[in-house]
């Protein structure tokens, strides 16, 4: 019988403990320390920090399908797209970080998907502004609203009106400016749609 060698003893005494810890758990009945839940949004499955005229953004590289809990639905519709996310440009201090939805005023604006209504309000250059927070943490924000119809805490499913288009803040004309937001940041919301199997 070859003898053991050093390189060899020493990957054996490493997963000793391991070994016996799984094994004492196992005889014991005590369950195995659970790993770390992962936070990312089941859409995001990687990003890079990406220059664009000296700002960092956030930018999506890949998508992953997810099991569709509900029915989700675009934000307006009757809408053409003006504007999409990294666009540069005098319109803008920096660069777009949302898609924007041009509809007539007044056209209702809908929840994508459920969530909680987290900010209802003005917001100086963003306008009249509402906030829902999916359940997976990522942020909803809906633009230059005319109007608003629903209040913080208010708990909304994918369809439900939570507003209107508008003009207000920083606008040139009744659109929906929509942002998608990971840990703060913004994220390419076209990108977040088509992980949800929608298309703009």
């Amino acid at each position: 019988m070859n003898k053991p060698t050093p390189a060899r003893r020493i990957r054996r005494a490493a997963t000793a403990p391991v070994l016996i810890g799984a094994l004492a758990c196992s005889v014991l009945g005590v369950p195995p320390a659970a790993a770390e839940p992962d936070t990312t949004p089941a859409w995001l499955v990687t990003a890079k920090v990406k220059s664009k005229s000296g700002r960092k953004m956030k930018i999506v590289e890949g998508l992953t399908v997810r099991p569709k809990r509900s029915a989700k639905v675009l934000p307006v519709e009757g809408y053409r797209l003006t504007a999409t996310f990294g666009n540069a440009g005098s319109l803008w201090s920096s660069d777009h970080t949302g898609l924007d939805f041009a509809a007539p005023s007044g056209t209702p604006l809908l929840a994508i998907d459920a969530g909680v209504v987290t900010e209802v309000g003005y917001d100086g250059s963003y306008g009249n502004k509402t906030v829902i927070t999916l359940e997976d943490g990522t942020e909803l924000w809906y633009c230059h609203q005319s109007s608003q119809s629903v209040a913080v805490g208010d708990t909304v499913s994918a369809g439900d009106v939570i507003g209107a288009v508008g003009s207000t803040g920083n606008s040139t004309g009744p659109h929906l400016h929509l942002e998608v937001r990971v840990d703060g940041e913004p994220v390419d919301p076209a990108v977040a749609l088509a992980g949800w199997g929608l298309t703009v």
